[in-house]
């Protein structure tokens, strides 16, 4: 065999072909229907977590304008505020949003409540400590 025969024969075997997803024609309609509903459910569940995360940055806000605001409360706010991010980044991703810095610039999200991303008990502090 030649160069070209071996060439042309590999090129026979690794044909590209596009991914499944951009196949709309050979999906079974209930299935595609499923896919949507889902897709559907996904956007609602990041926009009501989107709501949750500007209620906590508001009351996150409210309590730093505060004169009289203690210790506790400031944290818990925070810790709050910073599930609330968590949440929605998690939701963002599922969603194939992979980039957020500019999601959380948009909403002014502090630096603070980024770096308290996570379950809210981990920065919460104990009763009566």
């Amino acid at each position: 065999m030649t160069l070209r025969e071996i060439a042309a024969t590999v090129s026979d075997v690794m044909a590209v072909r596009p991914p499944q997803l951009t196949r709309p024609a050979d999906k079974d309609p209930l299935s595609a229907a499923l896919e949507n509903e889902i897709l559907n459910e996904k956007a609602s569940t990041l926009s009501r977590l989107t709501k949750k995360l500007e209620t906590a940055l508001a009351d996150l806000k409210s309590v730093e304008g505060g004169s009289e605001t203690d210790s506790e409360t400031l944290q818990n706010r925070l810790a709050e505020a910073g599930e609330a991010l968590w949440h929605v980044t998690i939701q963002r991703e599922l969603c194939g949003l992979r980039q957020h810095r500019a999601f959380y610039d948009f909403l002014d999200v502090p630096k603070a409540v980024r770096l308290r991303m996570g379950p809210a008990a981990a920065f919460r502090s104990a009763p009566g400590s």
